[in-house]
C-alpha cells in the first residue's frame, strides 16, 4: 500500500508543481506590475515564507499525531485550490494579497511534509532514500521543464487569471486522494534501540548543520533578486523569467536523473552530493551577479543542478537518522529557522540594489557567505561520522 501511495504522491506532486510554477510566475509579476518597485518582490518573499517561519513546527507535530497523514495532504490542496481563486479579485490590495500568498504558502508546507513523512515510512536504506527522493525529484522537474515557461506565457498572456488553473490542478489532485482517506502511513518492524541511537544522532545532526544552513541560505535568498534586477527593464520580462525557470528545471532534472541512477546501483551516498550541490549554488551566486542578462543562463543551470543535489541529500539525510514519530515536528523546527533568513536576505538585498550599489559587488559578498556555510557544513558532517 506504501508504494501504491507513493507513486499517488508522484501524480499529485506532478500536479502541484504546475500550480507551483504559474504562482511563481504569475504572482509576484503581478505585484510587480501593481507596484513597480522591487521591495514589494522582498515583501511578496517574505509574505510566502512567513508560514515556513511559523507553522512548520505546529504542521509538522499535527502530522506527526496521526497516522492517517492522507487526510491532511487532501485538505490542503482543497484549502488551496480555494485561495488561488480567492486571489484573483483581491490582486489588486496589497495586503490581502499578501495574506493569501501567506495561506497558499502555509498548506503547501502541509502537503510536502506528507511526502516528507511517506518516503521515510518506506525504507532506512541510504540508497533507497536516494533513489525514492531522487525518483520523485525526476519526475517533478520533468514536468516543471514544461511548466515553467507555460506559466511564464500564461503570465504574460492572462495576468493573475492564470492562478484559475492553478486552482483546476489542485482540486484534481484532491480528489485522487478520496480513495484513500483511510490509509495508515507508518513505519513498521524498526526496533527500539535502534530507534533510540537515530534519535541522538538527530539531535547533534540538527545543530550542527542548523548554523550552516542559516548562513547558507541568506547567501542564496540574494539570487532571486539579482534576477528581478536584470529582467524588470525588458519588455518581456515575464516570458524570459519563465524561460530562466525552466532552464533551472533542466539543471535540477540533469542532477537527480545522475543520481536515481547512482541510487540503482547503490553508488549514491548522502555526504558527497549534499557538498557539491552547496558548492554549485554558491558558484551560481558568483555569476549572478554579472551585469548582463546572458549571464543567468548558466547561473539559472548550475542553481538548480546543485540545489537538487542538496535538497534530496538532506531529505536523506532527516529520514534516515530521525524517527517518523518525530521526523514532522524535528523537519518542522528546522525549516522554521532556516527559511527565516531568506526573506530577510531578499528584502536587504533588494534594498541595497536599490540604493544603486555594485551587483557584482554585492554578488561576490554572497558568494563568499555562501563558501564559509559549506566549509562549516562540511565540519559538522565530519564531526558526526558521516562518510
Amino acid at each position: 500500500m506504501k508504494r501504491t501511495l507513493y507513486r499517488l504522491h508522484m501524480l499529485t506532486s506532478s500536479l502541484r508543481i504546475v500550480g507551483d510554477a504559474i504562482e511563481s510566475v504569475a504572482l509576484p509579476w503581478s505585484l510587480l506590475d501593481t507596484t513597480g518597485s522591487l521591495l514589494s518582490i522582498g515583501g511578496f518573499a517574505l509574505f510566502t515564507h512567513l508560514p515556513w517561519v511559523i507553522l512548520p513546527p505546529i504542521l509538522g507535530r499535527t502530522l506527526d499525531r496521526t497516522v492517517k497523514k492522507v487526510r491532511l495532504a487532501f485538505l490542503a490542496l482543497v484549502l488551496q485550490a480555494a485561495l488561488a481563486v480567492l486571489i484573483i479579485p483581491l490582486s489588486s490590495n496589497v495586503w490581502a494579497f499578501y495574506f493569501l500568498v501567506s495561506g497558499i504558502s502555509a498548506l503547501d508546507v502541509l502537503h510536502r511534509y506528507y511526502g516528507f513523512s511517506l518516503v521515510a515510512a518506506m525504507t532506512l536504506d541510504e540508497s533507497e532514500l536516494q533513489g525514492l527522493n531522487a525518483a520523485l525529484a525526476t519526475l517533478g522537474n520533468g514536468v516543471s521543464l514544461v511548466a515553467f515557461p507555460l506559466a511564464g506565457f500564461l503570465a504574460y498572456r492572462f495576468g493573475i487569471r492564470a492562478m484559475f488553473l492553478d486552482a483546476v490542478l489542485l482540486l484534481v489532485g484532491a480528489l485522487a486522494l478520496i480513495p484513500y482517506l483511510n490509509v495508515e502511513v507508518k513505519r513498521e518492524g524498526t526496533e527500539e534501540a535502534r530507534e533510540e541511537k537515530r534519535l541522538q544522532i538527530s539531535r547533534r545532526l540538527v545543530v550542527g548543520i542548523l548554523a550552516s544552513v542559516l548562513l547558507f541560505n541568506f547567501a542564496l535568498g540574494s539570487f532571486r533578486i539579482f534576477v528581478f534586477a536584470s529582467l524588470r527593464e525588458l519588455a518581456k520580462g515575464k516570458v524570459l523569467y519563465g524561460l530562466l525557470q525552466g532552464l533551472t528545471t533542466v539543471g535540477s532534472l540533469v542532477a537527480v536523473a545522475g543520481l536515481t541512477y547512482l541510487a540503482s546501483r547503490r553508488l549514491a551516498g548522502l555526504k558527497r552530493p549534499l557538498i557539491l550541490g552547496m558548492l554549485l549554488q554558491s558558484i551560481a551566486l558568483l555569476i549572478v551577479g554579472v551585469p548582463a542578462v546572458v549571464a543567468l543562463f548558466p547561473a539559472v543551470f548550475i542553481l538548480g543542478f546543485g540545489g537538487e543535489l542538496l535538497n534530496v541529500s538532506l531529505d536523506s539525510l532527516m529520514q534516515k537518522f530521525i524517527p517518523l514519530e518525530s521526523l514532522g515536528t524535528v523537519r518542522g523546527v528546522f525549516d522554521a529557522l532556516a527559511t527565516l533568513v531568506i526573506p530577510l536576505s531578499q528584502l536587504t538585498f533588494a534594498w541595497l540594489i536599490e540604493k544603486n550599489l555594485s551587483r557584482p559587488l554585492l554578488s561576490s559578498t554572497a558568494f563568499i557567505m555562501a563558501v564559509i556555510a559549506l566549509a562549516f557544513m562540511r565540519f559538522s558532517l565530519r564531526e558526526i561520522g558521516l562518510d
